[in-house]
């Protein structure tokens, strides 16, 4: 008898572990799906409010990475000067995802340092359909997406 007095406590403990985790797990799938994010959005001294930096949606191209790229190579129009001197480039780009899931004012942040491969990196941007926005508290929000896109021939 003493053996199962001494196994009640643990019995007890591990049951109310168990219920407790299975609660937390409740609750923690219906916080992840609309959880705070991290952001700080804050009104400048205008009133306006700024773009945050991090949500619990990032931005992102219907159907994700993968897609985006065979869209970017799809789109892609190589340089003709680049291309008969057999040059290779990598731009990086950053844009705006709105709230609506359109996209606008891309810019070079990291050249390729070829004027036509920045050109065609922010012409390519420029063509992309409506992306997933980012979200915050389960609210579409705006926010920036980085890209970079490569520009090289295959043998």
């Amino acid at each position: 008898m003493k053996k199962n007095y001494k196994l009640f406590p643990t019995l007890v403990i591990f049951g109310l572990l168990f219920c407790l985790s299975n609660s937390f797990a409740q609750q923690n799938e219906t916080y992840s799906k609309c959880k705070s994010g991290i952001a700080i959005v804050q009104d400048d001294e205008n009133g306006n409010h700024t773009i945050p930096t991090s949500a619990t949606a990032f931005p992102e191209f219907e159907g994700g990475v993968k897609e985006m790229y065979k869209f970017i190579y799809s789109h892609t129009q190589y340089p003709e000067n680049l291309k008969r001197q057999n040059i290779s480039g990598i731009t990086t780009v950053e844009f705006m995802v709105h709230a609506d899931g359109s996209i606008s004012d891309p810019v070079v942040v990291k050249s390729s340092e070829y004027q036509e491969f920045d050109d065609e990196a922010i012409r390519i941007v420029n063509t992309f359909p409506h992306w997933q926005p980012a979200k915050i508290n389960c609210e579409p929000v705006d926010m920036k997406a980085q890209i970079k896109i490569e520009f090289k021939l295959s043998k």
